[in-house]
């Protein structure tokens, strides 16, 4: 089944849960390799206003420190609290589950609207298959490791604590 790119509005968690956000829009899961093996990154709408996401782009940094632009969106609206997807379909690159994750969103002037570093944000460099780095709760959160990838789910409680030694599977290549 192709996943396409596509938004879920979702509802925003009560006011006392949240913490403020400095962009409209930001990053709210990255799955390297979920149970399907698909990669994808959802971006999120934390402002009360549509926001027209052409101009912004996806840029993953490599190992090397070396950015590449793996998504520019297209002139499309996400709407006050929706999470738009963008699959392994449409990235230019694939998003690391087995090393470190850094992925940076950024808007329209080349600011940077938010960012996600496994190794600083969660003192990761990798996640077992199925998991994903996703914000708890959604869109308002701090960064968690997921023990399941929540694809078209609200990320929830499902997090895990991100010391565990036992991120991979020892059948995993």
């Amino acid at each position: 089944m192709k996943r396409l790119l596509y938004a879920v509005p979702l509802l925003l968690m009560a006011a006392a849960c949240q913490q403020k956000q400095t962009s409209a829009v930001v990053l709210n899961e990255i799955c390297g390799k979920d149970q399907d093996d698909l990669e994808w990154v959802e971006v999120a709408n934390a402002s009360n206003e549509a926001v027209n996401m052409q101009g912004y782009k996806l840029v993953k940094m490599d190992g090397d420190g070396v950015d590449k632009t793996i998504y520019k969106f297209p002139d499309t609206l996400i709407a006050p609290g929706a999470i738009m997807t963008v699959n392994a379909e449409f990235l230019k690159a694939r998003i690391p589950n087995k090393k470190p994750a850094v992925i940076e969103l950024i808007d329209p002037d080349g600011n940077i609207a938010d960012a996600f570093d496994s190794e600083q944000d969660l003192e990761l460099e990798g996640h077992a298959k199925g998991q994903s780095y996703a914000r708890i709760p959604n869109i308002t959160g701090g960064w968690a490791l997921c023990k399941s990838a929540t694809w078209d789910e609200p990320n929830d409680t499902e997090a895990i604590p991100a010391e565990t030694d036992e991120l991979f599977d020892e059948e995993e290549e």
